[in-house]
C-alpha cells in the first residue's frame, strides 16, 4: 500500500517539520515511473526532461537558473539539508519530496548513493538561439566544437575544463550522445549548466562560424600546422572530433587551419578530453600575456 504524506513546500524555518514534506514508499507511484524512465536517452527525450543526480550537481543547476519542477530526498538526508533546498527553491514550483530508501535507490541512477535527485525541463540546446555575442568577450571570443563525441563521460570532463578556462560556450555537432546524459552532468561536476552550450548539424554549426566570422582551428593528425604556432587571441573556435575516428572529412575544408599537438613518443593522438584541456589553456596562456 503506498502512503504518501503532502504538507507545505516551502514552510516557515521556524516552524518546520520534516513530518510536512511529502514522502512516498511506492514504486509504483506514477511520477515515480516517470523520473526512473529518465534514466533513459529515449525516456528523456519523449518526456523533455533530464534527471540529475547529487548535491553539487542540483545545486549548480538552481544556481544556473534550471527550474525543477521536482526534488526528491533520500529518507536518510538530514533535516538540514532539506530546509536548505526548500529556501534555494523559494518562490519557485518545485516539489520537495522525500523518498522511502528502497524508492530512492531506484531513482538514482545504476548503484549511485546520492542523497538528492532532480527532475526538471530539458534546457534549449538550439543553435540558431545562441547569441554570438558573448559577454564581456565579443571580439574574442572562445568556442569549443565537438563533433561526433560519443562518451558522456568525455563530454562531461571536456566541459568541465571549458568552463574552467572561461570559454564562451561549447557547441556539440552531430552529437551521438545526450549531451544531458547523467554521466556528462555528473563528469562536468554540473558546470554543464553553467556554460552556453549548442547544439546541432555539422553544416549548420559551420555555418554559425563563418557568419559570426570566427578563425576556427580542426584537430587532423595529417598536413596539419603546430598547434603551438597558431594566433588564438582572436575570435576563434576549436573543433575536435570523435573518440575513435577524429573529425569527419567535411572539417578539412578551405578557411579553416587544420592543426595537431606535436607528439615526442609513439602515440599519434591523446584522448579527446586531454586534447581539449591542453588546448583550452593555450588559448588562455596566450590571452593572460
Amino acid at each position: 500500500m503506498e502512503v504518501v504524506c503532502v504538507g507545505w513546500l516551502n514552510p516557515p524555518a521556524q516552524i518546520w517539520n520534516r513530518n510536512l514534506i511529502e514522502r512516498i514508499t511506492s514504486q509504483q507511484n506514477p511520477r515515480i515511473k516517470k523520473a526512473i524512465q529518465l534514466h533513459s536517452s529515449r525516456g528523456r527525450q519523449s518526456q523533455r526532461r533530464i534527471i540529475v543526480f547529487g548535491i553539487r550537481e542540483v545545486e549548480r543547476a538552481i544556481d544556473a537558473g534550471v527550474a525543477f519542477d521536482e526534488v526528491y530526498f533520500a529518507d536518510s538526508v538530514l533535516d538540514e539539508l532539506v530546509r536548505n533546498f526548500e529556501t534555494k527553491t523559494a518562490g519557485k514550483a518545485t516539489r520537495l519530496t522525500r523518498l522511502d530508501d528502497k524508492v530512492f535507490e531506484k531513482v538514482t541512477y545504476g548503484d549511485r548513493s546520492d542523497s538528492i535527485v532532480g527532475v526538471a525541463a530539458r534546457p534549449a540546446t538550439e543553435l540558431e538561439n545562441m547569441d554570438p555575442v558573448f559577454t564581456g568577450s565579443p571580439d574574442s571570443a572562445l568556442v569549443l566544437v565537438l563533433q561526433k563525441i560519443e562518451k558522456p563521460g568525455n563530454l562531461g570532463a571536456i566541459v568541465r575544463t571549458a568552463d574552467a578556462c572561461g570559454v564562451s560556450a561549447v557547441i556539440c555537432a552531430d552529437p551521438l550522445t545526450d549531451v544531458f546524459h547523467p554521466n556528462s552532468i555528473r563528469a562536468s561536476t554540473g558546470t554543464v549548466f553553467n556554460i552556453p552550450l549548442a547544439t546541432g548539424s555539422s553544416n549548420q554549426v559551420q555555418d554559425w562560424l563563418r557568419k559570426n566570422q570566427f578563425q576556427v582551428y580542426t584537430a587532423f593528425l595529417e598536413n596539419a600546422r603546430d598547434f603551438y604556432q597558431c594566433d588564438l587571441t582572436g575570435k576563434t573556435a576549436i573543433v575536435l572530433g570523435n573518440e575513435a575516428y577524429g573529425l569527419d572529412e567535411q572539417w578539412n575544408r578551405s578557411g579553416f587551419t587544420a592543426v595537431k599537438l606535436p607528439m615526442k613518443g609513439r602515440a599519434d593522438s591523446l584522448n579527446v578530453s586531454v586534447t581539449a584541456s591542453v588546448m583550452m589553456y593555450e588559448a588562455v596562456r596566450q590571452r593572460n600575456r
